[in-house]
């Protein structure tokens, strides 16, 4: 003996499955397709400070506290690390002064200062 399902089971039935699809694959394409940002800053010198994320990093400045030569450092993973020039900022610059990007990741970065 086989048992018939009504057609308006079968619609509902299909319907909530399509539903379902639908919803974990949207899950999926925002998982894959958001990158995870990371942001992290040193401590400041002179109120100035290296900022990194994923890959990119930049020495940034929010009114230097003194007049002299910054410089940003950044340290990449696999690759050689970057050493910026020296930068002449006067006393109450702000804003960003260098930057750049690794090819894999960045871990770290800072501003150095001479008088």
């Amino acid at each position: 003996m086989t048992k018939l399902v009504p057609p308006v089971l079968k619609h509902i039935s299909s319907k909530v499955t399509k539903a379902l699809t639908i919803g974990a694959l949207t899950v999926a394409a925002a998982a894959t397709i958001a990158p995870t940002a990371t942001a992290s800053s040193s401590s400041p010198v002179n109120g100035c400070k290296g900022y990194w994320y994923n890959t990119a990093f930049h020495g940034y400045c929010d009114s230097a506290t003194q007049s002299g030569n910054y410089r940003l450092i950044g340290n990449c993973d696999y690759e050689t690390d970057y050493e910026g020039k020296w930068t002449e900022l006067s006393r109450g610059y702000s804003g960003k002064f260098d930057y750049d990007e690794c090819t894999f990741k960045v871990t770290w970065a800072r501003t150095e200062y001479t008088g």
